[in-house]
């Protein structure tokens, strides 16, 4: 009788969506206007083509980054631009 096991399967790797911190401040600085997360987590989604929440995790991520370093900012449930000069600068830093 062969011994009973189970077949561990190892988790699939996790797909990084690049430069997703330059893409949200490309999309704030072409809508001249703060947006609220959720709008801002569903544009993203809809530039990269993902549907999964691992993608939601990392771009919810890359906004609490991005208000700690300065270059984001929170009012209530609205996020803006610090300043309307950063997607310059950001686009001259860009690959």
């Amino acid at each position: 009788m062969a011994p009973r096991y189970k077949v561990r399967v190892l988790a699939q790797p996790r797909r990084l969506a690049p430069n997703i911190m330059l893409t949200i401040v490309q999309i704030l600085e072409d809508a001249r206007q703060p947006l609220r997360e959720d709008e801002l987590v569903g544009t993203l989604r809809q530039h990269y083509h993902r549907l999964d929440p691992d993608f939601q995790r990392q771009v919810r991520l890359n906004l609490r980054d991005g208000i700690s370093y300065g270059i984001l900012r929170r009012t209530k449930d609205l996020i803006e631009l610090r300043t309307h000069r950063l997607g310059e600068l950001m686009a001259t830093l860009s690959p």
